[in-house]
């Protein structure tokens, strides 16, 4: 375990750019417009002609919505990270390093793919978590400027921040491993074709979904198993309109009910399935690692 926590910390410095420094860079931009849109704000909108949320419901829409933008970033990231991380150390000579170690590939391999769902996943809570609270202090100053516009007492917006961050953490975590299949897929092809694989990851199944679709149209009752199998994963798990009538009060529970119903609209069959296919082709490709590369 020392020597896969070791793997997974080397994995983080080198490639703490994608998920330290830009995300940084990125939530000052953020910021920067934010108070820019504030200072300019002549104090004269108007209050809309329906009833708003109060102050504690606009806030956890405002946490939903930060993590549901970071999810998009680590979604993004972590694509681009497997589709270079099972060959980076091919192109850069540190081949010959690795497998001089007392590290098998297959534990090489499996600290990088496990990178993406502890250090890197954690990073990115950690962000979504800031953004929510420096959300606070802007909600406070549009309340301030416009008092038709709630906002929660410290109190409160604490107690949003600590349920709504769990539910955050759980909703990634839940996320990365629903999308590990895809990830292992472009991770596995990098091994073979190293930057190709980015191509290459939607290249093939579109083609096997346009041979597919060519098939229906000749009348081959065979369905479009692929297609269909697809468009269910990138489905996930929809919860987002009955998630925001919970934080919106319309429906009783509250946000730590968001948990249960994420939890109870997962395929677990396919998300096991997925983790299998993900366990397998980390080990083919440590096999082919091993046998067919020489440092």
């Amino acid at each position: 375990m020392r020597a896969i926590a070791a793997l997974i910390k080397r994995e983080f410095l080198e490639h703490r750019g994608a998920f330290v420094y830009a995300p940084i860079v990125l939530l000052v931009i953020v910021a920067v417009a934010v108070l820019f849109a504030l200072m300019i704000d002549d104090g004269t909108l108007e209050p809309p002609p329906w009833p708003l949320p109060n102050g504690v419901e606009i806030y956890r829409v405002g946490i939903a919505g930060a993590f549901l933008a970071w999810s998009v970033y680590l979604l993004i990231g972590l694509f681009f990270y497997y589709a270079d991380a099972f060959s980076a150390d091919r192109r850069n000579n540190a081949l010959l390093f690795w497998k001089s170690m007392p590290q098998s590939d297959l534990k090489v391999l499996t600290s990088k793919a496990l990178s993406g769902i502890t250090i890197f996943l954690a990073a990115i809570f950690c962000f979504a978590l800031l953004t929510a609270i420096l959300a606070y202090p802007v909600l406070l100053m549009v309340s301030a400027r416009h008092p038709f516009i709630p906002a929660p007492g410290p109190i409160e917006a604490f107690d949003s921040l600590m349920q709504m961050g769990l539910v955050g953490a759980v909703y990634l975590t839940l996320l990365s491993l629903w999308y590990a299949p895809g990830l292992a897929w472009v991770a596995g092809l990098s091994t073979l074709f190293r930057r190709w694989s980015i191509p290459l990851a939607f290249l093939i199944p579109g083609t096997v979904v346009l041979l597919e679709y060519l098939n229906s149209l000749r009348g081959v009752e065979r369905g479009q198993p692929i297609a269909e199998f697809l468009a269910m994963r990138f489905d996930g798990f929809p919860v987002e309109d009955t998630a925001t009538a919970i934080l919106l009060g319309q429906i009783d529970g509250g946000p730590l009910s968001i948990i249960g119903l994420m939890l109870a609209e997962i395929d677990w069959l396919h998300m096991a399935l997925g983790l299998v296919f993900t366990a397998a082709v980390v080990y083919l490709a440590s096999e082919y690692r091993r046998r067919r590369i020489e440092a």
